[in-house]
C-alpha cells in the first residue's frame, strides 16, 4: 500500500501537466478542480510531512499552476480535437495535420514548462530530507513507468 501511495504522489508531481491535459481531453476538467487539488495537497502533506507553512505555500503553488495551465489545457484540447477531425476526414492533408501537430506540441511544451516551474518552486520549499524523499518517490515511479524509465511520453 505504501508503495502505491508513493507511485500516486510521484505521478502527481511528475505527470501533473500531462495528466491534466489528459483529464481535460476526456472531459474531466483539471483534476476535478478543488477536490482533487485538495486531495493531492493532503497526500503531499502526509508523504513529505509538510509543516503548516509549507502546506499553505504548496496550496498557493497549485492554485497558481491551475490558473496558468487551464487556458493552455483548453487550447491543447481544442488543437487535438481539430487534428482528430482532420484525421477522420475523407482526404486528410498531411501538411495541415503536421502543422497542427507542431502547434499542439508547442502548447504541450508550454504546459511542461509550467510543470517544471512548479516542481522547482515546490522543491525550493522542502528541507533536504523532504527533497530526498521526493526524489526517492519520483525514482520509484520512473522505475515502474510503462514508458521505459521515462515519466511520460513527450508531446
Amino acid at each position: 500500500m505504501k508503495r502505491n501511495l508513493t507511485l500516486v504522489l510521484s505521478a502527481a508531481l511528475v505527470l501533473g501537466a500531462t495528466f491534466a491535459v489528459q483529464a481535460q481531453m476526456h472531459g474531466h476538467g483539471f483534476h476535478g478542480k478543488a477536490g482533487m487539488m485538495a486531495h493531492r495537497d493532503d497526500f503531499l502533506t502526509k508523504a513529505l510531512n509538510l509543516t503548516a507553512d509549507q502546506q499553505a505555500a504548496v496550496k498557493a503553488l497549485h492554485e497558481g499552476q491551475r490558473t496558468k495551465a487551464q487556458p493552455l489545457m483548453q487550447q491543447h484540447h481544442q488543437q487535438m480535437a481539430e487534428i482528430k477531425t482532420l484525421l477522420d476526414g475523407a482526404n486528410p492533408d498531411a501538411t495541415e495535420i503536421g502543422q497542427k501537430m507542431i502547434t499542439a506540441h508547442a502548447t504541450g511544451l508550454q504546459l511542461k514548462a509550467l510543470h517544471d516551474d512548479f516542481k522547482t518552486k515546490l522543491t525550493a520549499l522542502l528541507t533536504p530530507d523532504q527533497k530526498a524523499k521526493l526524489q526517492q518517490m519520483e525514482q520509484a515511479h520512473q522505475d515502474h513507468s510503462p514508458f521505459g524509465g521515462s515519466a511520460a511520453p513527450e508531446f
